[in-house]
């Protein structure tokens, strides 16, 4: 669409045009920049890895990539990492790497669930995953295999059997209008996930 408003730098929480006018960045790059503009830790870091080492694409290993993967582990409930360029590439290895794991596990599932209001991307597999549908109308067909449920509301995860291989939510919508989900409802998604072995 229009766009009339230009920034040209950042400071902490705060954005500048040109005419020097001051914003309140409510936005942080739509969750990109959390740590604010122009963070001093974060410009040294990244000024030194592009110092010595920028890109060797996955076909080799990058010793800070190894340890940052390894923190992950350690820090989270993963026992792996996988490192990509954005959100929406996140979700595409996710709804491969759930194939993949019904794939080999001998019962293949292609069904996908994810909630009202979710954003998962504007790939093509995340973008099935998101609510908007005029976000997918100009981009038709898409991934037949989506089924969409109301957000937050525990008795319509009822519709989540052993057909589903995975199901896709956000702990917090964004598009929706910045609604946190219930600590209840995770709760009953992660128990009906497990009931029927689908992946979340």
């Amino acid at each position: 669409g229009k766009r009339g408003l230009a920034f040209v730098r950042g400071e902490g929480h705060r954005l500048y045009d040109a005419d020097g006018r001051e914003f309140l960045d409510f936005t942080a790059g739509i969750a990109v920049n959390c740590l604010g503009h122009s963070d001093a830790g974060w410009v040294e870091a990244v000024s030194k890895q592009a110092g010595a080492l920028v890109h060797t694409s996955n076909l080799y290993l990058n010793p800070e990539q190894v340890a940052l993967g390894r923190k992950l582990v350690e820090k989270s409930f993963a026992d792996k990492a996988f490192f990509c360029n954005s959100g929406t590439e996140a979700n595409e290895a996710a709804i491969k790497f759930s194939r993949k794991f019904h794939h080999d596990a001998g019962k293949p599932r292609e069904r996908f669930i994810s909630f009202e209001n979710a954003f998962h991307g504007r790939t093509m597999g995340a973008l099935t995953l998101t609510w908007k549908e005029n976000y997918k109308t100009p981009f038709q067909p898409l991934m037949p295999s989506a089924d969409f449920l109301p957000f937050n509301d525990v008795d319509a995860l009822q519709a989540i059997d052993d057909t589903v291989c995975a199901v896709f939510v956000e702990p917090m919508q964004g598009e929706g209008g910045v609604i946190p989900a219930d600590t209840a409802f995770l709760q009953a998604l992660r128990k009906r996930c497990d009931e029927v072995g689908a992946l979340l």
